[in-house]
């Protein structure tokens, strides 16, 4: 025989040889793990204790990844706040203070209580507001109001001047602080 014919065939029966472990190994490692009889994991496992704590673990980055988040929201607005007008809108009585001279304008509706310090009605056009506990109407800017009166603002951009600091009043409804 040939020396190519010799290299040729030995080359086919490593080849075979080969073929013939790998199906045998494969063949034992199918029966051995990962079968019906001796799985791998089991669905018992996975429905009871790995389900549960990757979905506690997605909650808790959840929980996180929304805290920050707010934390991110609330620190931009109070810095776009920051040293200009804040807006309103309280469906329930809000404490709202003042310093001197700041302006609260109310929209159609809104209700004021004066609580503390001082303030006089402003606005464009009268009556400026409507006191609602002596069922009377204060037509004047610059009218003083009475601590402790519920105000009703019938018409848009009327409202209070603080004339002290540390005014406060409780509002309920629209309105802007400048």
């Amino acid at each position: 025989m040939k020396k190519s014919t010799k290299i040729l065939i030995g080359a086919a029966l490593i080849a075979v040889i080969a073929l013939t472990a790998g199906i045998t190994g494969m063949a034992v490692a199918d029966s051995i793990y990962g079968s019906r009889s001796d799985p791998l994991v089991t669905k018992s496992y996975i429905d009871s204790v790995l389900k549960p704590a990757i979905m506690d673990e997605v909650d808790r980055i959840a929980g996180e990844k929304a805290e920050a988040l707010l934390r991110s929201v609330d620190e931009k607005i109070a810095a776009q706040n920051e040293g200009s007008e804040t807006v309103g809108e309280a469906v329930i009585w809000e404490k709202v203070t003042l310093k001197k001279n700041q302006t609260l304008t109310c929209q159609y509706g809104t209700e004021i209580i004066l609580r503390l310090g001082g303030a006089q009605s402003f606005g464009p056009d009268a009556p400026r507001l409507i006191d609602e506990t002596d069922g009377t109407q204060v037509t004047n800017a610059g009218e003083v109001i009475a601590k402790n009166h519920l105000y009703f603002i019938s018409i848009v951009n009327n409202g209070v001047k603080a004339t002290s600091d540390n005014t406060v009043l409780f509002v309920k409804g629209s309105y802007t602080v400048a």
